[in-house]
């Protein structure tokens, strides 16, 4: 009985070591539906970076499934007003960000009122 107790036990324990967290490290993802805004996380160091109208970078602090983004900086280019008022408001909405979900290639970004969907972006 002991046996077949540690070998289940033993079962249990590479099976749940053989399934993969999925995690945003490492990935880039583009904002959905237009795609043109793209939200990466660096995998040496907790740091986020994109580009909208502008390059901008950031931190960012994971805990479970809590997620906060400060945002640094970014660059000073200009472009049309109404793409200018989408960035301002994106960089806005960034920091309103409290939780994460991930699901198979998407990622949504939810907090105050906010919510940002994005795919994972293709190599």
């Amino acid at each position: 009985m002991k046996k077949q107790l540690s070998a289940l036990i033993a079962v249990l324990a590479l099976t749940a070591c053989s399934e993969t967290e999925q995690t945003v490290v490492g990935k880039t993802y583009s904002l959905l539906p237009e795609k043109n805004i793209t939200l990466a996380f660096d995998a040496k160091e907790n740091r986020f970076y994109g580009k909208a109208v502008n390059n901008y970078f950031g931190e960012y602090k994971i805990e479970k499934n809590n997620i906060t983004l400060t945002l640094i900086g970014s660059t000073m280019m200009a472009a049309p007003e109404p793409e200018m008022k989408k960035e301002m408001e994106y960089f806005q909405n960034l920091g309103k960000i409290k939780t994460y979900t991930l699901s198979d290639k998407s990622l949504e970004l939810n907090g105050d009122g906010v919510t940002l969907k994005y795919e994972e972006a293709k190599n």
